[in-house]
């Protein structure tokens, strides 16, 4: 059975630019840097209606007043067969921003673009776990949980134990083997073969983290929550000398369960 990959591919610059894919983030950049990307996005596609969204703005200075060079943004959606080079037919949508005919309100994100586009069943990769959860805020009890999840996970980075972390992450590895056409195996040993290369320098440390200080942003409708610090970075934080090392994700509730998923 043809497996098929959906890919987006951005060049961003001098911009802040938020694009999401069903509710959930698959670019940012928060900074106005120049990036180029090329990312994967078999797992947030879901079968049927799909809807890519992307907000942009121009970085400010301290008044407010938008800062002056360059801004420029385009995202190309890619589809192909796994293993075969799509080529230019396999572009099914593109958009590059227009200034002049688009401005944007300095220092506030402005949806600029949208598309939906549909994946019927024989291109799609099954139900996600995350798409039966319920779509409701995390109340306190969900935050003690995430809480506990990200020390579990803390834990695991500062004992160097690579099977627990692979252990944690076991519904992920899963879903990203049927997402991508990968076997699952594969994907648990590229993680433990990353992290091993890491534990294995003594100069390896993880850095502590504040519970009072983690945030979870509700995504995909609140039926997946993205964990961060609270400035929306990775919760945690660990490296050699030589080799920084960051770890965020998304969880969702799974049989009243906060489990990680991507």
């Amino acid at each position: 059975m043809t497996h098929w990959i959906h890919l987006v591919e951005v060049a961003s610059e001098g911009l802040v630019a938020q694009l999401t894919l069903n509710g959930v983030d698959v670019f940012t950049e928060w900074a106005g840097s120049q990036r180029r990307l090329q990312t994967k996005l078999n797992p947030f596609i879901v079968e049927g209606s799909n809807h890519l969204e992307l907000a942009l703005t121009r970085m400010t200075d301290d008044e407010g007043a938008p800062l002056d060079g360059p801004a420029s943004f385009t995202v190309t959606l890619v589809r192909g067969e796994h293993g075969r080079d799509p080529g230019p037919e396999g572009v099914f949508a593109r958009f590059t921003w227009d200034e002049a005919a688009m401005p944007v309100e300095p220092g506030t994100l402005t949806g600029v673009w949208a598309r939906q586009f549909t994946v019927p069943a024989d291109r799609a990769y099954g139900r996600w776990s995350w798409q039966d959860a319920p779509a409701t805020p995390p109340n306190e009890q969900d935050a003690q949980e995430l809480v506990a999840l990200v020390h579990a996970l803390h834990t695991a980075l500062s004992n160097r134990d690579a099977d627990a972390v692979a252990a944690i992450a076991t519904l992920k590895h899963a879903e990203l083997a049927r997402a991508l056409d990968i076997p699952v195996d594969e994907i648990a040993e590229g993680e433990r073969d990353l992290l091993g290369g890491l534990f294995a320098d003594p100069s390896w440390r993880v850095a502590p983290f504040d519970p009072a200080q983690l945030a979870a942003a509700p995504c995909a409708g609140g039926r997946l929550v993205r964990v961060t610090d609270a400035q929306g970075g990775p919760p945690l934080v660990a490296g050699t000398l030589e080799r920084p090392y960051f770890m965020g994700f998304l969880a969702t509730r799974l049989q009243g369960r906060w489990t990680l998923v991507r």
